[in-house]
C-alpha cells in the first residue's frame, strides 16, 4: 500500500491552520493568565485591606469613645470640671492612642489635658468656626457625636477629632446643652500603628476616607502619593461615628501590558516555529523516516548502555558473550569472568546520600575502563556490581594481576567536596572454559566465588572451586533447615543459674538457647548463630529468644516462684533496629513483667559498631529499669574508660580470664583491676566460667560481687532451673 505524502499547497493549508489555532490558544492562554493575576492580586489587596482596616478601626472606636465616656462624666458631674486632669490622665493610660482631651461649654474650649503644648487651643470656638458649625450643629440636634478632620490645629499638626455633645438633665423637660467634649488622634500617630507607609513604600497605594455628616462629600483623610489604581479593595471601619472607607490598590498596568506584550510575542512565535515544523514534516517524509530510523538506533544503543557510568550493561554481556566465547574457543584462547562488588556501598547511601554515591559509580566505572585491555569487556551488572570479562589471558595468574590491580585502584582514596571517600572491593573469579561456558553458569561460579572473597574478610579475591559448590549447598541447607526450624518451633531455652558470691544465693540466671535439630540432636548456639547472622535470621530469632525468656518470667509469677533476674543476649542488629525499644515494652505489657526483672547483655564489638547508637538505646532501655550487662568483657577493643560514658549495670568479665586464675599471676591482675575499677564506676562485676572451689575464693577475696559457672551448674532446662537446689560447696 502507498503512502499518503502530502503536496506543498496541502502542506502550506494545514500549516496555515495550525499557526492560527495555537496562535489564538496562546492569546487566550495570555488573557486567561493576566486575568488570574487579577483575581490573586484583588485577593491579596482583600486580605491586605481587612487587616489595616481592623488595626485603625480598633484605635479608633477607643480613641471615640474615650470623648464619650468623658461626655457622660461630665453629666454625672453636674457640668463641674474640677475632676477633669485626673480622669482626663487615666482615661488616656487606660485607653490609648488619644492626644489630648478637651472641654468645650457653650462650644468654647476651656480645659485641655494634656495642657502643654496645646495652650493655642483654649479659648477655640467649635460651634462658630466656618467648616466645624454645619457638622457641630447637627450633632447638638440629633444628640450623635460627630467626627472633623483631617483638621490643622492652631496648636499644631494634623487630627482628627471627635466631639461628643454634652446635655445635662438628659431626657427630661430641663434638658440643656451644655457643650462639647472631644479626644484629638494625631493623623501621623494613627497611621503609625499601620503598615500603610510601609506598604506604599513597597508600591501598594491607599486611601482612608470619610463622609461630611451634612453634606454627605467625601473626605479624604490620608492617601499615599500616588492616586489608587484600578485594582483595589475596600474595606469599611465601623465607628461610633460612622462609616469609614479604607482603600488599598496596586498598579500592575505596566506588568499586565508588558506580560499581554510578551505572550501575544511568544505565541505568535510557537505558532509561527510549530507551523513551520509541521510544513516541514508534511513535505518531508523521507527525511522523518530517516529521523525516525536513527532514533532508533539511538535506543538501541542506550539499551545496552548504562545510563550512569556510560558502560555495557548486562543485556549487552547477555547478548555478547556468547559470540566471544565461540570465537575464544575457536582460537583456543583462555577467558576469565571477574565478578564484584563494593564493600559496604550502600552505607555511603544511607548516610551521604544516593548523589554522592551515583559519582561514587562513575568514578569506580571510570578507573576500571582505565584498567582493562583491548580484548577486555568492563559492564556494569547493576547496583554497585561489576563485571570484567578478560577477553585474552594465559593462566590464572594473569587473572590475579588483574584482580589485584582493580583492588588497588578501588583503594585509591576518591575525593569529593573537600571529603575522602576510602572503597574497597570483593572479587570472585571464574576461568573459562574450566568453570563454565555459558552466562548464567560463569556467573553462578563467580558469584560462589565472591561470597568466599566476603567471607575471608572482604578486600580481596578468590577463584572458583568444586569445594565452593559443596559449601554453598551445604550453606543454603542449613538456611533452609534454620528458617524450618523457626516455624516448627525447634528451639529450646535452657538457663545457667547467676549467684551472688557473697551469700551463696543464686539470683538469677542467663538465658541460652539450644537447637533440637531433628537429625543432628542438640545444637549449640556456636554452631547455629554464624549463620542466622550472616542470613539476616539472627533478628527474628533473637525476638523469639526475648518472648520466649518473658514468658518464661510470666509462668514462673503465675505459679508462685520467686522473683529472679533473667539476662538475655541481644544481637548487634536488634540495637540498630529502630522499633526494638516498643516491642520490648509490648512484651512486658502483654505478659504483665516487670522491667526489672530482665537484663540485656551487649557484647563489646556490638557496641562499639554504633557507639552513640548504643548509648541512646542503652540509656532508654535502663530508664524503664532494665539491667543493663557487658557482655565477655576483655576480649574486645573497649576499656572501662570508654564504658564511664555508657549506661551499664553489670560487667560480665570473660571466662578465659576465669580459667587460669588459679595458675596465671597475670589472669588474678587483669581480673583484680577489672573488679577494682569498675566498682569505681559505680558498676557490678559478674565472672563467668566459675569451676572451683578455688576459683570463687580468689573471686570473693577480689570482691567480686557474682558469679555463673559450671560449678553451680551448667545451662538447663527450665524444669531443671526451677528445682533450684541450694549451693553446696566442695571444701
Amino acid at each position: 500500500m502507498k503512502k499518503a505524502e502530502f503536496k506543498q499547497p496541502s502542506a502550506l493549508f494545514f500549516s496555515f491552520v495550525a499557526f492560527f489555532i495555537i496562535a489564538f490558544c496562546g492569546g487566550y492562554w495570555t488573557q486567561s493568565t493576566n486575568k488570574s493575576i487579577v483575581n490573586q492580586q484583588q485577593s491579596l489587596l482583600s486580605g491586605i485591606s481587612r487587616t489595616q482596616a481592623s488595626v485603625l478601626e480598633r484605635r479608633l472606636s477607643s480613641a471615640f469613645t474615650s470623648a464619650q465616656i468623658l461626655a457622660y462624666e461630665v453629666e454625672q458631674n453636674g457640668g463641674s470640671g474640677e475632676w477633669f486632669p485626673n480622669y482626663a490622665n487615666k482615661l488616656i493610660e487606660s485607653i490609648g492612642g488619644i492626644e489630648n482631651l478637651q472641654l468645650a461649654p457653650d462650644g468654647v474650649i476651656s480645659d485641655i489635658y494634656p495642657l502643654k503644648g496645646n495652650e493655642n487651643a483654649i479659648g477655640f470656638n467649635v460651634i462658630s468656626t466656618p467648616g466645624f458649625k454645619e457638622e457641630a450643629m447637627l450633632s447638638v440636634k440629633n444628640h450623635q457625636m460627630f467626627v472633623i478632620g483631617p483638621v490643622a490645629l492652631v496648636q499644631g499638626g494634623v487630627a482628627v477629632i471627635s466631639r461628643a455633645p454634652i446635655f445635662l438633665h438628659k431626657g427630661t423637660q430641663r434638658e440643656l446643652f451644655w457643650g462639647f467634649a472631644s479626644a484629638v488622634i494625631y493623623l501621623d500617630n494613627l497611621l503609625e500603628a499601620t503598615q500603610l507607609k510601609q506598604l506604599e513604600s513597597e508600591g501598594y497605594q491607599y486611601s482612608l476616607s470619610r463622609k461630611h455628616a451634612a453634606t454627605k462629600e467625601i473626605i479624604v483623610l490620608s492617601d499615599s502619593v500616588t492616586p489608587l489604581s484600578d485594582i483595589q479593595a475596600s474595606t469599611n471601619l465601623i465607628l461610633p461615628v460612622g462609616t469609614w472607607t479604607l482603600r488599598i490598590s496596586r498598579a500592575l498596568d505596566t506588568q499586565l501590558k508588558q506580560r499581554k506584550i510578551t505572550g501575544y510575542a511568544i505565541s505568535f512565535a510557537v505558532a509561527f516555529l510549530l507551523s513551520l515544523a509541521l510544513y516541514a514534516i508534511l513535505i518531508q517524509p523521507l527525511k522523518l523516516r530517516k529521523l525516525v530510523k536513527e532514533k532508533t538506533a539511538e535506543l538501541q544503543e542506550l539499551a545496552y548502555k548504562d545510563p550512569l557510568t556510560g558502560l555495557p550493561n548486562r543485556r549487552f554481556l547477555q547478548d555478547s558473550l556468547p559470540k566471544t566465547l565461540h570465537n575464544n574457543q575457536r582460537r583456543k584462547r583462555i577467558s576469565a569472568f571477574i565478578y564484584f562488588d563494593l564493600d559496604n556501598f550502600k552505607r555511603i547511601n544511607d548516610t551521604i546520600g544516593h548523589d554522592v554515591g551515583d559519582q561514587v559509580l562513575v568514578i569506580v566505572g571510570d578507573r576500571l575502563n582505565k584498567l582493562k585491555a583491548m580484548s577486555d569487556l568492563v559492564v556494569r551488572l547493576g547496583g554497585d556490581e561489576f563485571g570484567i570479562l578478560l577477553g585474552d589471558i594465559g593462566d590464572e595468574k594473569q587473572a590475579s594481576e588483574q584482580a589485584n590491580r582493580i583492588l588497588e585502584s578501588i583503594r585509591t582514596p576518591i575525593k569529593m567536596d573537600s571529603r575522602e571517600y576510602i572503597l574497597s572491593t570483593s572479587l570472585g573469579i571464574a576461568m573459562i572454559p574450566e568453570h563454565g561456558y555459558d552466562l548464567v553458569t560463569i556467573m553462578q561460579n563467580a558469584d560462589m566465588a565472591l561470597y568466599q572473597a566476603k567471607l575471608k574478610g572482604k578486600n580481596q579475591y578468590a577463584f572458583y572451586t568444586e569445594k565452593m559448590k559443596i559449601s554453598t549447598h551445604n550453606l543454603i541447607k542449613a538456611e533452609e533447615d534454620l528458617t524450618l526450624a523457626l516455624q516448627r518451633n525447634e528451639f529450646e531455652m535452657y538457663y545457667q543459674p547467676q549467684f551472688n558470691i557473697r551469700t551463696n544465693h543464686v539470683f538469677g540466671a542467663e538465658a541460652l538457647i539450644r537447637w533440637n535439630h531433628p537429625e543432628k540432636g542438640v545444637i549449640f548456639p556456636n554452631d547455629f548463630i554464624p549463620l542466622a547472622e550472616s542470613t539476616g535470621k539472627i533478628v527474628e530469632l533473637g525476638y523469639w529468644v526475648l518472648e520466649s525468656s518473658i514468658a518464661y518470667l510470666a509462668k514462673r509469677k503465675q505459679e508462685g516462684r520467686p522473683d529472679i533476674l533473667l539476662h538475655i543476649n541481644l544481637a548487634s542488629e536488634q540495637l540498630s533496629d529502630p522499633h526494638f525499644v516498643a516491642l520490648v515494652q509490648e512484651l512486658l505489657g502483654k505478659y504483665q513483667v516487670p522491667a526489672h526483672l530482665i537484663g540485656f547483655e551487649i557484647t563489646e564489638t556490638s557496641i562499639l559498631e554504633d557507639i552513640h547508637l548504643a548509648r541512646y538505646l542503652l540509656q532508654t532501655l535502663k530508664d524503664m529499669g532494665i539491667c543493663i550487662a557487658i557482655d565477655d568483657f576483655g576480649t574486645g577493643y573497649s576499656s572501662l574508660s570508654q564504658l564511664k560514658n555508657l549506661p551499664v549495670d553489670l560487667l560480665k568479665i570473660d571466662r578465659s580470664f576465669v580459667m587460669d586464675l588459679e595458675n596465671d599471676p597475670d589472669d588474678r591482675k587483669i581480673v583484680e583491676a577489672i573488679i577494682a575499677m569498675a566498682h569505681k564506676l559505680n558498676i557490678k562485676v559478674l565472672a563467668e566460667g566459675v569451676e572451683t572451689r578455688e576459683q570463687w575464693k580468689m573471686l570473693a577475696a577480689f570482691q567480686c560481687d557474682f558469679g555463673q559457672g559450671y560449678y553451680v551448674s551448667k545451662a538447663v532446662t527450665a524444669d531443671e532451673f526451677n528445682q533450684g537446689s541450694p549451693i553446696i560447696h566442695k571444701d
